[in-house]
């Protein structure tokens, strides 16, 4: 066989070869790519909100932060009407170096804080259960004797407010009621002091250089 007969039989092996690789690589089925995925979410959403899905998730969702805010959930404090009083030193212990922002060291770790040495508590705070008349009677009538905030465990602040709208109040007319959210004003007193406050009506004043607190309905 000449070097011309072999090239050509060659080159033929060769085209028979990737024509058949082609032909294998062409049978199988074959699938339409899918739509890019934020259209396909678009779609979604405009299906959502042609048949109204949509606007009544948001109606649904407004709904209950209204009913959260009027009716927020009770911090389950319990109520004990049993009067005593505590005296307490309020200092903490810095955990770590505190910077300021440009990156200098303003209080080391281990320095004691005495909050009440640098800022006197002007305004004390009386944690009542809001659904309970006679410690809403009893905060009313403490508050006008002495600087204090009604602070919630339980309860509607709002309908309170509007309650004693036009009640007279130590500040003025209408009286302020106020929720500790999230428990945080409860929470940091234990964290920062170590003082439970784990029953209600507590009402918290300063006392000379200490924190009182008169646990119970005290006689006024």
């Amino acid at each position: 066989m000449s070097l011309l007969t072999r090239s050509l039989a060659l080159t033929l092996l060769f085209c028979s070869a990737f024509a058949h690789c082609e032909y294998l690589g062409t049978t199988g089925q074959t699938y339409a790519l899918d739509p890019d995925g934020r259209e396909q979410l678009k779609d979604a959403v405009r299906r959502k909100q042609a048949n109204g899905e949509l606007d009544a998730y948001w109606r649904n969702y407004r709904d209950k932060v209204a009913e959260a805010i009027r009716h927020p959930a009770p911090l389950g404090v319990r109520s004990d009407y049993n009067n005593h009083s505590e005296l307490h030193d309020l200092r903490f212990t810095l955990p770590q170096d505190y910077l300021n922002e440009r990156g200098q060291v303003v209080a080391r770790r281990g320095t004691v804080i005495e909050p009440l040495r640098i800022q006197p508590l002007r305004t004390g705070l009386v944690f009542i259960d809001g659904r309970d008349q006679k410690q809403i009677d009893y905060a009313i009538l403490r508050g006008m004797k002495q600087p204090l905030k009604i602070v919630l465990t339980a309860g509607s602040p709002l309908e309170l407010r509007f309650r004693y709208q036009k009640a007279h109040w130590r500040t003025g007319t209408g009286i302020p009621f106020y929720f500790d959210q999230r428990k945080l004003i409860i929470t940091n007193f234990q964290k920062l002091y170590g003082i439970a406050i784990n029953s209600v009506p507590a009402t918290l004043y300063q006392q000379g250089d200490k924190l009182a607190i008169d646990f119970g309905i005290q006689p006024l």
